[in-house]
């Protein structure tokens, strides 16, 4: 292994993402996106009801389902990572390795980082792609939205990583990041606006950016077929930086703290 810090960051990631090809996440995954593709493109016409006819109403169809898609990224690739290391004792034979514990996690983070990010390309690809085949356009604004979901992902990660960090059991781990984006962050960032508290700082709020940059009106299919609101969205300026703060506290936050827990605990 190369003796320098960014050699030994892309020697952790390498084997990280080859981990996850490995034991057949990245294919589940992918999987599980070209399922969504093709109920999203296949239901429509045998349903008899006509695709949207702008490219942007056409891609926020998919873009109201992204959220989730990051968030299922960050629990598969990122809320086991460090944990594993200690409930399957894999770290007697890793840490003993000349590698500073601060550069496993960032190679970590980084595999993580990549393997996400490659889902939300090839999802948001085939959107772009089928949107440009069947309305005969594309718009800047399917980019800003990819963008947006790519700044979202670096948030569940570094929250995913810092569980993964804090706690000790894989299931607590995986479990709490899911639900904590799916219910928790929701329920918080409903419940404010009730004490007249805008939540600016829930990143599932500002989440609401990656729907609202293809013009999308603040909702989500519902039960039933209904449409249930997002609620408060913060402005895309502020949502960045909700992310970019989730990503780098967090995320620093675990490399502290797995720098100091012993194998032991």
């Amino acid at each position: 292994m190369t003796t320098t810090p960014f050699g030994q960051v892309v020697t952790v990631a390498s084997y990280e993402i080859r981990k996850y090809i490995r034991g057949r996440r990245l294919l589940g995954m992918l999987i599980l996106v070209g399922l969504i593709i093709g109920l999203f493109l296949g239901l429509p016409p045998g349903l008899g009801i006509p695709y949207a006819s702008t490219p942007n109403a056409f891609v926020s169809t998919f873009a109201t389902f992204s959220g989730l898609l990051v968030v299922l990224s960050g629990v598969l690739f990122a809320a086991d990572a460090l944990v594993s290391e200690h409930e399957k004792r894999t770290g007697y034979f890793l840490f003993p390795n000349p590698v500073r514990r601060e550069v496993l996690v960032v190679g970590k983070i980084a595999a993580s980082l990549i393997v996400s990010a490659a889902v939300l390309t090839v999802y948001y690809g085939a959107a772009a792609i089928a949107a440009l085949a069947i309305t005969g356009s594309l718009t800047w604004d399917v980019g800003l939205s990819y963008l947006y979901a790519l700044a979202y992902m670096t948030a569940v990660v570094g929250v995913a990583y810092l569980l993964s960090a804090l706690l000790k059991s894989t299931v607590a781990a995986t479990v709490l990041t899911f639900f904590l984006f799916t219910l928790i962050f929701g329920i918080v960032g409903a419940i404010l606006p009730v004490a007249k508290i805008d939540p600016w700082f829930i990143p599932t709020s500002a989440s609401g950016i990656i729907t609202n940059a293809l013009g999308g009106t603040g909702v989500r299919p519902g039960p039933g077929g209904g449409q249930e609101g997002v609620g408060f969205v913060p402005d895309p300026a502020t949502s960045v930086l909700v992310f970019a703060a989730y990503a780098i506290v967090c995320g620093v936050l675990a490399i502290l703290w797995f720098r100091r827990r012993e194998l032991s605990s």
